[in-house]
């Protein structure tokens, strides 16, 4: 291969990895939900922070939110910084502190049998989102690979959660700062399951609730025939 080939195809594959940082490419996620092949989940938001409320039937018997909570048939899952996550009261020096260094992080798990969302702890705002049984899959999938685990291969719980009896903290894996909160971490879970959202325009709960709105259908498609 001669120099220049090689100079040739280097400049190519650095332009390719420029173009996508600069439209925020990614791997393609799962196959949008489709008449006869799908699922609804649903997303809490408390004006700041954006949950997934999902039911138990999405996750198999075996993962850590069921072996939390075996006879629970909904739960209510939020990913955000260890120390303010956790926190009775956070004040805004905390919250400060949550986002300049990277940080842990922290999965409250609300569980429940009947939908979180609308009773047990009410929201500002509650959006549906339809996926493809796959995409359903890869978002459990997803969230239990967040989840850290003790020696035993259990989820190593921090505290109890808001709701007394009913939720845990359990440590989580991957690193909270500036460019990766809680709303970036759920848009780009969303993302891997088929729910065509961004994680850099998703600061804001608003902002991921307004794109899932615009850009997933809010019930299945009908089956023909």
């Amino acid at each position: 291969m001669s120099r220049r080939k090689s100079q040739n195809q280097k400049g190519l594959v650095v332009l390719i990895i420029a173009a996508c940082a600069l439209a925020s490419c990614a791997m393609r996620g799962a196959p949008p939900p489709s008449p006869g092949d799908c699922t609804t989940i649903r997303l809490w938001s408390n004006g700041w922070h954006v949950n997934l409320a999902m039911r138990a039937e999405h996750f198999e018997t075996n993962h850590p939110f069921r072996q939390l909570y075996p006879d629970a048939t909904h739960f209510l899952i939020g990913w955000g910084e260890r120390g303010f996550y956790t926190a009775e009261n956070a004040g805004f020096w905390k919250g400060l502190a949550a986002i300049l260094p990277p940080s842990p992080a922290a999965i409250q798990i609300i569980a429940s049998d009947e939908p979180v969302e609308h009773r047990i702890w009410p929201g500002k705002d509650v959006v549906t989102a339809t996926l493809s049984r796959e995409g359903a899959a890869v978002l459990a999938s997803s969230l239990d690979s967040f989840v850290q685990r003790d020696v035993q291969g259990a989820p190593i719980v921090l505290q109890q959660g808001r709701v007394a009896d009913q939720s845990t903290f359990v440590a989580a894996r991957g690193d909270f700062h500036f460019f990766n909160m809680c709303n970036h971490w759920t848009a780009k879970r969303l993302g891997e399951a088929g729910v065509p959202v961004s994680a850099r325009i998703s600061f804001t709960a608003s902002g991921l609730m307004n794109a899932v709105s615009r850009k997933t259908p809010a019930a299945c498609p009908a089956v023909d025939g």
